[in-house]
This record gives C-alpha cells, structure tokens and sequence, in this order.
C-alpha cells in the first residue's frame, strides 16, 4: 500500500522530467524529410570522363588501401563504402580502386586493384599494402609505421637543446 501511494505520488514529476528530455526518436514529418533528402543525395564519385582533358590517366597504385567501414542499405540501394577517408559507393572506382558488389551476407567488401591485376577482400579496419601483398589490421599498420619513423631518427640529432641565453640578473 506505501509503495503505490509513493508511486502516485512521484507519478507527475516523472512525467515532467520526461518531457524535459525532449522526444527520443523523429516525428513523421522530420521522418519524411530524411527520407526525401536520402533519395535526392548522391555520393560524388569521379569518373574517367570528368578527369581534367589533357591529362592523362596514370596508373599510380597508391602505398596502401585502408578499408574504414562500409554501409549496407536495406532498401536495394548503392551503399557506400568508405576507402582511404573517402566515400565510395559499391560498383565504382577511387583513383585505382575499383570497389565491387556488397555482398549480401558476411562482412568482407570486393576490391580490385587493375593496375596490379589484384582482387582482394577487406574487412572494416583493414589495410592491404601492395608492396608486401599483405593484409593488416588499420592499428598494427598504424603501430609499425610509427616503429618505422622511430627507426629512421636513431641516429638524428637527439640531443638535448642547450640554453644560449645568459642567465639575468636581479
């Protein structure tokens, strides 16, 4: 009995601090317009024919491919795939990364490479590096090449900076 009594008691200051958090999820309206805004956007993708004229296509492969996540859309559309930071969506190409179908099942997204005539699979935080032909996760590589730069600057000026400035004096 004292606890339904406390419970009618708290009722309407809980339904205060309630509407103080503000509504959880989107109205039909807000609803609406997000779905107008996804169907009228695209993911900007450079095509051959918007290279610049006069420039010819260089088949540079890039140092390494890091794959940092990927969206599946439910509705059948392109999801987008993000490659090197950048946006792509599946069945189209960045610079020499051609990006293929998302499959429907699994977590490994199509990559080929035709300027090494590579295909390949990455998985969200991997990197593949071309030169080694070897597939690593973002943070190991991020960690070996920090290694690397260390190694590089053994031998560099490490010495302490000295103090050129003469002491004052009161």
């Amino acid at each position: 009995m004292r606890g339904l009594l406390v419970l009618l008691i708290m009722l309407p200051g809980l339904a205060m601090a309630a509407d103080e958090l503000g509504r959880l999820f989107t109205t039909p309206a807000e609803r609406n317009t997000l779905d107008n805004l996804r169907k009228i956007s695209k993911v900007h993708t450079m095509s051959e024919q918007e290279a610049e004229p006069g420039e010819e296509a260089e088949t540079v492969m890039p140092s390494s491919i890091s794959m940092q996540g990927y969206v599946k859309r439910s509705d059948g559309k392109k999801g987008t795939v993000w490659i090197n930071q950048k946006p792509v969506q599946e069945s189209s190409s960045i610079g020499e990364v051609e990006v293929g179908k998302l499959p429907r099942e699994g977590n490994q997204v199509p990559l080929r490479l035709p300027a090494a005539g590579k295909s390949l699979n990455l998985k969200a935080g991997q990197v593949y590096v071309p030169e080694t032909n070897s597939v690593s996760e973002i943070s190991t590589h991020t960690n070996a090449s920090l290694q690397n730069k260390d190694e590089d600057s053994i031998g560099a000026n490490t010495a302490p900076p000295t103090n050129t400035q003469s002491p004052q004096r009161p």
